[in-house]
């Protein structure tokens, strides 16, 4: 679609090429942890790439099992402003469990998506949405068909902070 914006958000620990692949390609890319109480942890960072239908990032992560493990795609409206998409993106880099903890969300794994999404109602979906409209993986990914992609459920989203579940949040730790 011409009028959306796609952001891959990749983890560099699993996928240690891809900075290297954005920059010889000149695909836009940053830290995700620039910028937050992450941001000493920045040699973990996970990427956010804006990458295009066609461009060696799109190539690598519908055709490489390990960039498709490792990432998640954003779409957003292509009239949202890069700066809020990367806010959107950053806000559940922690997420907090209904007793107060907060936790290292790795939002951005498939398979971390495909444990959290069954426990999740519309209004916590919008919420992982943020600003984009939807939310998918790779066609890699086994048995992500059976949950993603992911549309936003509301009509006008915005930033909120995403709460889940103690049991939940004990899953997710385990």
């Amino acid at each position: 679609m011409s009028n959306t914006q796609r952001y891959l958000v990749i983890d560099v620990i699993r996928v240690p090429e891809a900075a290297r692949i954005c920059a010889e390609h000149e695909i836009r890319y940053g830290k995700l942890y620039l910028g937050t109480q992450w941001q000493t942890q920045i040699e973990s960072s996970p990427l956010w790439i804006q990458f295009y239908e066609g461009d060696e990032v799109w190539q690598q992560w519908q055709n490489d099992k390990q960039w498709a493990s490792s990432s998640v795609c954003f779409e957003f409206d292509d009239t949202v402003l890069q700066a809020d998409v990367i806010s959107s993106l950053q806000q559940h880099i922690t997420i907090t469990s209904e007793d107060g903890r907060l936790l290292l969300f790795r939002f951005y794994s498939p398979k971390s998506l495909m444990v959290v999404l069954p426990h999740l109602d519309l209004t916590q979906i919008s919420v992982l949405c943020g600003l984009a409209r939807e939310l998918s993986v790779s066609s890699l990914v086994i048995d992500a068909d059976a949950l993603l992609p992911i549309t936003n459920p509301s009509d006008s989203p915005t930033l909120s902070p995403l709460m889940i579940s103690k049991e939940l949040a004990e899953e997710l730790l385990s």
